[in-house]
């Protein structure tokens, strides 16, 4: 049984624990949040960190639920205490601070996992086993676009979004989820070219609302399209690949989607797709085997780390 504590309650701390809950071979032990009420809670509740790492006797993961500006102070702290952490997205806001979660693991010879989750999508796993048996032959373009809505309510409501500091930009907090899966798919990406603006969010977020980026993907050439300034709610996102041998199209805020499918000698069918949209508990599937197997995961921190430095990159050109 794996054993678990969750530093953080907010929003996407309550989605790990739900997909806790639903997994089989994870337990949550404790949860650690100042602001956490629940007088009749049956696991022990932690109001600090310093207090949980003297106290606690039993967790074997922390699941790191906090704001994105302290997921490297927080790792480094539950990774001396001798403990594996999940980490949600981004995994850090720099690359130096990444590097500096990986190297602590290795010092106390602890894991790092980081919640990199859409790579269990059904449509996304189809893609990579497509590019990893040539079937698409050579790769021409990779085109991203993420067409979404985040109100000044949304800001207003929560308030470490909107700073550099805590938060870091939509491209952290909105869209990784994206650009890990082109970090997924293709061995080499590297951001090429990067525009920012800021079209409805001034006085609000003190960063740019929207983008666009030119990339490269192996030897392929890519766009990404980006913004949080949809009028009212999200409209879409997805992938498209345009390939020697076919053309291929996902989608949904999830990737779950099959959204089109053209290619040369495969059949291909739209029932891959699929109505779950949280595929957390997957990751906790796969983290218990890859720690009780002593194997690397495809949710290990090293593969995070490409993602903060594609990002880093892209905002060190505007700059």
């Amino acid at each position: 049984m794996l054993k678990i504590s969750l530093l953080g309650f907010g929003h996407i701390g309550r989605v790990h624990k739900n997909a806790i809950d639903e997994t089989e071979g994870a337990e949550l032990v404790s949860i650690i949040d100042i602001n956490y009420q629940d007088e009749e809670s049956p696991i022990p509740i932690y109001k600090t960190l310093e207090s949980f790492l003297t106290e606690d006797e039993e967790t074997d993961l922390v699941v790191i639920a906090t704001p994105n500006g302290l997921h490297r102070d927080h790792a480094i702290r539950c990774l001396k205490a001798g403990k594996h952490v999940l980490i949600e997205k981004p995994i850090a806001l720099t690359t130096q601070h990444a590097t500096e979660i990986l190297q602590a693991a290795e010092k106390y010879d602890r894991r790092v996992f980081s919640s990199m989750q859409l790579r269990f999508s059904p449509p996304v796993s189809y893609v990579k086993k497509l590019l990893e048996n040539d079937c698409l032959g050579q790769i021409y373009m990779v085109n991203i676009n993420c067409y979404w809505n985040r109100n000044k309510n949304y800001y207003m409501t929560r308030e470490w979004h909107g700073t550099n500091l805590m938060d870091g930009g939509v491209l952290f907090t909105q869209f990784s989820h994206f650009i890990d899966i082109l970090n997924f798919w293709f061995e080499d990406t590297k951001c090429t070219n990067a525009a920012f603006y800021n079209f409805n969010h001034q006085g609000i977020t003190e960063f740019a609302d929207s983008g666009k980026l030119d990339f490269t993907a192996n030897e392929a050439v890519g766009s990404m399209i980006f913004t949080t300034s949809t009028f009212e709610k999200n409209y879409k996102s997805g992938i498209t690949i345009i390939a020697e041998k076919g053309t291929i199209e996902i989608g949904d805020q999830y990737l779950n989607e099959l959204k089109y499918s053209n290619l040369k000698n495969v059949v291909c069918s739209k029932s891959m797709s699929t109505e779950v949209k949280n595929f957390h508990p997957n990751s906790y599937v796969e983290i218990i085997e890859a720690l009780s197997e002593n194997r690397p995961s495809v949710l290990d921190g090293e593969h995070a780390v490409r993602l903060v430095r594609f990002i880093e990159e892209a905002n060190e050109m505007e700059n």
